[in-house]
């Protein structure tokens, strides 16, 4: 996985938003807050395709008195959050989609 293109993460009056740019702004339409273990997360992702095991172990490593159960279940939230937000590159394809076809002469 992966974080799609054309994402930046602003912290804005101490909360951390997602912020589209360029084409991602037509996908993006939500304001999408994270905490700051996510925005923690989101400077390894931006950078890295990973696997929620990597997310895992980045939290256990950054933080104490998280067990690994509690730290797989919140990042199993914070990656919904962000698929079904468009913003994560998972390979599966969310909402709609449509097909134009051009029209066949009669």
């Amino acid at each position: 996985m992966k974080l799609k293109d054309g994402l930046i993460l602003r912290e804005v009056a101490g909360q951390y938003v997602v912020v589209p740019t360029g084409k991602r702004v037509q996908e993006v339409t939500s304001i999408v807050y994270i905490s700051s273990s996510g925005a923690y997360l989101w400077d390894y992702m931006k950078d890295h395709e990973f696997e929620k095991e990597d997310l895992v172990a980045k939290i256990m490593e950054h933080y104490s008195g998280v067990t690994e159960e509690q730290a797989a279940a919140d990042i199993e939230k914070f990656l919904k959050t962000l698929a079904d937000n468009n913003i994560l590159d998972d390979g599966i394809t969310r909402g709609r989609v449509f097909v134009r076809m051009p029209k066949g002469k009669d």
